[in-house]
């Protein structure tokens, strides 16, 4: 076999195996952890621990009232929320204050300097936590009245949990890339977090949803501005620790996905860039064996990167092969029979996603009509944010990695996810 035919091999082979790993290992994960998990109050404990939760900011002034209301109406017998407002220029902190006016358990601490997500979330750590429990939550981002709740029980039961992530649903599904995101966020995302969770490793917790035991988060040293995405680095760093991070399906989340296709380039390319940091910060863990539970994941997402560079260069070479010495070579990403194949698949997982989600939300399945659409736009779209992000991830500077700015947000409409 040639190079090329490899290479081909390769990427097709890559995504097929990672769709037939993800639904197997969710579907255990289900069927072992989550269908026999009740939802009925009455096993819930009757006492719960404080819970301190930061919801850091930065110009949100189109989306932070929502996030407020639904802060308002936790079923939480013990929470603070802590507003972190980081030197944002519009009315974020004006439409807070209202908030805060109404609620004794609403708190705003304002950045004069703009310190970056990582930083801000560290000032508030070391200034106004004194609970055992810290949640985390992105400004547009809804908890659901009983989320907290199930953030926090599974702490009661396992000493060694350092954080348990969400499950984050994407509520705005109007246009084609918002409709591909909401397949994507259960599809792929929910499923690799089952499915990891099976492995025993989790690569990331959802920056928009997370709930750390507070004296592990500071043994850790908290969160690194070193890095792109803070969610990435502090997993593992934990991780590293011995800790133990779980998924918890039940602990909805809703959130925005990007509407545009400029914020979704701009979204993936940080999402992208943190994954070379990743590599680059955490390779150290092959200077130890006790560390030998986290290669799988590091590994996993070596390959993955590989496939996008070998998905990238073996289709620019297709191309110019075929239009300057009309004999094409490397990669043609003209769909054949692998491209149906993958395409079956990614419908065959999305069925499953929308199976094990439809307690979470049940109107999911009218996405499946995009699914075959996934690979065909997300696939390539991730492949070159990979590419285009390696020169910085690799050889560029770690300092100020974590300044921030927040996407463009809309204003969250009534979620239509129970139908």
């Amino acid at each position: 076999m040639t190079i090329w035919e490899v290479m081909g091999w390769y990427v097709f082979t890559y995504p097929l195996a990672m769709s037939i790993i993800w639904t197997s290992a969710g579907i255990y994960f289900w069927w072992r952890r989550e269908k026999s998990y009740s939802r009925k109050p009455s096993q819930w404990p009757e006492n719960w621990p404080s819970v301190t939760i930061l919801v850091p900011c930065h110009n949100e002034e189109v989306s932070i009232a929502a996030t407020c209301t639904a802060l308002q109406f936790l079923d939480y017998p013990d929470y603070r929320v802590v507003f972190i407002d980081d030197a944002s220029t519009d009315n974020t902190a004006s439409i807070i204050r209202r908030f805060v006016g109404l609620n004794p358990n609403f708190h705003l601490l304002r950045l004069s300097e703009n310190q970056g997500k990582a930083n801000a979330l560290n000032i508030a750590l070391s200034v106004a936590v004194t609970t055992s429990i810290t949640v985390v939550i992105d400004a547009d981002t809804i908890l659901l009245p009983d989320t907290l709740k199930y953030l926090v029980y599974p702490f009661l039961k396992q000493p060694r949990l350092g954080a348990v992530t969400g499950n984050p649903i994407s509520v705005n599904r109007k246009n084609l890339i918002e409709k591909l995101q909401a397949a994507e966020f259960s599809s792929i995302i929910g499923l690799i977090k089952r499915s990891q969770r099976v492995l025993g490793r989790v690569l990331t917790v959802s920056g928009c949803v997370v709930a750390f035991r507070t004296e592990v988060l500071k043994e850790v040293g908290g969160f690194s501005p070193y890095t792109a995405t803070e969610d990435i680095d502090i997993t593992w760093k934990i991780q590293k620790r011995f800790y133990e991070v779980w998924f918890v399906p039940q602990a909805v989340a809703l959130i925005q996905s990007p509407a545009t296709l400029r914020e979704y380039w701009k979204q993936r390319k940080r999402w992208a860039l943190g994954g070379w940091h990743l590599l680059r910060t955490h390779k150290d863990i092959f200077k130890s064996w006790h560390w030998r539970y986290l290669y799988p994941v590091y590994f996993d997402f070596v390959l993955g990167y590989l496939w996008a560079f070998c998905f990238v260069f073996g289709t620019l070479l297709w191309a110019i092969s075929s239009i300057f010495f009309h004999y094409p070579l490397g990669i043609s990403p003209i769909p054949a029979w692998y491209g149906a194949l993958l395409s079956v698949a990614g419908v065959v997982q999305m069925s499953v996603a929308a199976f094990l989600n439809y307690d979470y939300d049940r109107n999911l399945w009218k996405t499946l009509f995009w699914v075959p659409w996934y690979f065909v736009f997300l696939f390539a779209f991730g492949a070159l944010t990979v590419v285009w992000t390696a020169p910085k991830g690799l050889f560029g500077s770690l300092a100020g990695a974590g300044k921030w700015k927040s996407p463009k947000r809309v204003k969250m409409e009534k979620p239509d996810i129970r139908g």
